[in-house]
């Protein structure tokens, strides 16, 4: 293999695959790059296994070739060269780099025991805008579940009808939920894994329109010359509509902004021996914001439109300032039936969000 290539360009592709390779494998090939020159072309793949990455640059090839290297050493080798163009060739499993007076001999891996990239089989498509699925992602990715045992929670279920595409989200003690108007051609229900929601939501350019191609386990999208394959989680979601309720005894419409700032400012007494827990004190016109720990109390008042009766219901203070705080709308409204059932949390218009976090029970805070 011998090619040449300008540094700036090497580096952009080797950092953008670099993103499918988990520090967490003790396969030494999957700490590895695949590199191989052909047809004028520079093809580099990573992959964990989960999300699998192909970047192709074009650059003058001399002889073609292929080899594995440890992603971590040759990114490192790469981000510190000099601003100039790179000359690469190998020699079975030894690569030698020179850019100007630097020059490096790397010892790779066979590329015969790299693995393929992933074929989705048969494939559907839907359609979106990067800016819409920037936000659903935004709006879900945060309430999935860290447990194993339950693996289908660990993902954002992509509930696609003909008329939307509905996000989802629940880790058993809240779930998010986002919702994307528009037609679709398909019916499916897809989980994506979380890790790899968030490396495509680094990769999105919110400008753009995206097409996601679906396979029998995988989805591909494509970023301007790179493919962002990622494996999909398999089972049964949780049938999340009937945790829906859209008759509530008592609603509450707040200022986000001053609800956020409030909670936050709450949340510096809660302590640790209460678990982050605050208390929710609904009357007239206001809503009060009380925690007492063994670092001390704070007492926080905002105005709020209460419709309903007066309630004192207690919550996860980081359960309710990160469903609320993905909220784009100036105002929220909260819907209540007692103090021991969900609160479901939505903006005042539409039906594009919904926030639903169960209570804590505690005889006085």
């Amino acid at each position: 293999m011998k090619f040449q290539i300008e540094k700036s360009t090497l580096s952009s592709i080797v950092s953008m695959v670099s993103r499918a390779i988990s520090s967490k494998t003790n396969m030494e090939i999957l700490e590895g790059i695949y590199m191989e020159a052909v047809d004028g072309e520079l093809i580099l793949r990573a992959t964990d296994t989960e999300i699998s990455m192909e970047s192709r640059q074009a650059c003058l090839v001399e002889e073609e070739g292929r080899i594995v290297l440890n992603a971590s050493l040759f990114g490192n080798i790469v981000r510190k060269l000099p601003s100039a163009m790179v000359y690469i060739q190998s020699d079975g499993q030894k690569l030698s780099l020179k850019c100007e007076q630097a020059e490096f001999e790397i010892m790779g891996l066979n590329p015969e025991e790299y693995p393929q990239i992933p074929e989705l089989g048969s494939s559907e498509k839907i359609v979106v805008t990067g800016e819409s699925l920037l936000k659903s992602f935004k709006e879900t990715q945060f309430a999935t579940s860290n447990d194993d045992m339950r693996i289908v929670l660990t993902g954002v279920l992509l509930d696609v009808t003909n008329d939307d595409i509905t996000f989802v989200a629940l880790d058993g003690y809240r779930m998010a939920m986002s919702k994307i108007e528009g037609e679709q051609q398909i019916e499916r229900a897809l989980i994506l894994p979380a890790r790899s929601v968030s490396e495509i939501s680094k990769l999105i350019d919110e400008n753009k329109t995206l097409v996601i191609e679906i396979g029998n386990n995988h989805i591909l999208i494509e970023f301007d010359g790179t493919k962002f394959f990622t494996k999909l989680l398999n089972g049964e979601f949780f049938q999340y509509n009937s945790l829906i309720r859209t008759q509530h005894d008592i609603e509450v419409v707040v200022d986000r902004k001053a609800f956020i700032a409030a909670l936050e400012r709450a949340s510096l007494m809660t302590g640790k021996e209460r678990n982050g827990l605050v208390k929710l004190n609904i009357h007239d016109d206001m809503l009060e914001i009380l925690s007492n720990s063994e670092v001390g109390k704070v007492h926080e008042t905002i105005e709020a439109k209460k419709t309903g009766e007066d309630l004192t219901i207690a919550f996860n203070a980081r359960y309710l300032l990160e469903g609320v705080r993905v909220v784009d709308d100036e105002e929220i409204k909260m819907g209540f039936t007692d103090a021991v059932n969900p609160c479901i949390i939505t903006p005042v218009e539409g039906d594009h969000y919904l926030y639903l976090v169960l209570p804590v029970r505690l005889a006085n805070l």
